[in-house]
């Protein structure tokens, strides 16, 4: 029995099991639009029917102008060597590619640690230590976290990664702690807004658990972030592309100042609210500032005793966004039924102008479900 196929019939199955379509249109170009003229479409269908009897005359291999069966097989081997040859670049293009981000990430990481001796600014390092005193790499956080949580069952495929922190964009410089760890996991889930306090609330807590895969796993990091300028100056710092000193976090920072000019607090000369801008003030339509600005108002007893005020703040700050973290979880009756387990990271991130950012961690624990059958979850693991 012979497979009767004329070149007509070749070309709608090439077109339809995807053959490299440059075979049939070298140098000619589909029309986009009807509004195409005449002309162009008639000298388009001619170039097509032109190459698609070059392709059909390739396979009638005895000339007969149908292709029988065997002459068929020759079609659908070639089908399959090109469907092969492109699976195969496109895993290796995507394999390659992930290796080359990945080498390049962390040759940038090796370089900034070691690297950063010759370049950091003294004043800065020394404000850092003075009072984020266990501060770490961004880079170092990152991968303490995944040898950690890798040694407890947490993988990409399994956990989807969600961050508290300020909105500012200084949080998510490339090759900082918040890209790295979406990165890492490759998906993250933003709850936190200005000051990094979790606006998305109990509902935005409730979306991020219910994407979670089922039976997966959540991994939660959260943190104020405070900038170190080069005069040491906590609280300030020189972002890219601009001259002047701006505050960082403004917003924890004009809350603090807001509650000054309420009197609710003892009078502070701190140099920091000199680059606080208007908008870092100004609670006429503010709803995420004036909600830090009641949440920090009790806290501010003692500040006057401290070292300096603005890592007063920031201390509190991340008081204020842990209790509402704990109270997303705590408050969420569907939590277990949905995740398996729960690991929460907290601490203050930093921010500099050279030499990269730093983190300094403040807690990490877990929590668990006891058992398939038992939703309840175990105490807390502090890790």
């Amino acid at each position: 029995m012979r497979l009767q196929l004329t070149s007509a019939s070749l070309l709608i199955l090439c077109s339809f099991c995807a053959i490299e379509t440059n075979a049939f249109i070298s140098g000619a170009t589909r029309p986009t639009s009807v509004e195409k003229s005449k002309t162009s479409l008639h000298l388009f269908e001619a170039l097509f029917e032109a190459e698609n009897e070059k392709l059909f005359a390739k396979f009638d291999v005895d000339r007969s102008g149908t292709i029988d069966k065997e002459e068929f097989k020759d079609v659908v081997k070639k089908m399959n060597v090109s469907a092969r040859r492109r699976e195969i670049l496109s895993v290796a293009s995507a394999t390659f590619g992930g290796i080359w981000v990945a080498t390049a990430s962390n040759t940038f990481q090796y370089g900034q640690k070691k690297l950063r001796k010759n370049y950091i600014e003294p004043l800065a390092e020394e404000a850092m230590l003075q009072n984020f005193p266990t501060a770490m790499l961004s880079g170092d956080v990152d991968r303490a976290i995944w040898k950690t949580l890798k040694a407890r069952g947490f993988t990409p495929s399994n956990t989807i990664f969600g961050h508290s922190v300020c909105s500012d964009e200084v949080n998510n410089r490339k090759e900082q702690l918040i890209p790295l760890m979406t990165d890492r996991w490759q998906e993250g889930f933003t709850l936190g807004g200005l000051g990094g306090l979790p606006f998305a609330g109990k509902s935005g807590f409730g979306a991020y658990l219910h994407h979670v895969p089922d039976s997966g796993k959540l991994l939660v990091l959260f943190a104020p972030h405070v900038g170190i300028d080069s005069e040491g100056r906590v609280g300030s710092l020189q972002r890219d592309g601009q001259a002047a000193v701006s505050s960082a976090c403004g917003a924890g920072i004009g809350a603090y100042k807001a509650l000054q000019a309420k009197k609710s607090t003892p009078e502070d000369p701190l140099l920091a609210f000199n680059s606080l801008q208007k908008e870092d003030m100004d609670t006429t339509f503010d709803p995420q500032l004036n909600q830090i600005i009641d949440s920090l108002a009790p806290r501010l007893n003692g500040i006057q005793e401290s070292s300096d005020s603005v890592a007063f703040v920031t201390y509190q700050m991340y008081g204020i966004i842990q209790e509402l973290i704990t109270a997303c979880i705590t408050q969420t009756p569907d939590l277990f039924q949905n995740a398996s387990e729960v690991a929460v990271i907290g601490g203050i991130m930093i921010n500099r102008r050279k030499g990269g950012d730093f983190f300094q961690p403040l807690s990490f624990e877990t929590r668990k479900r006891s058992s398939s059958s038992n939703p309840e979850p175990e105490a807390p693991i502090d890790l």
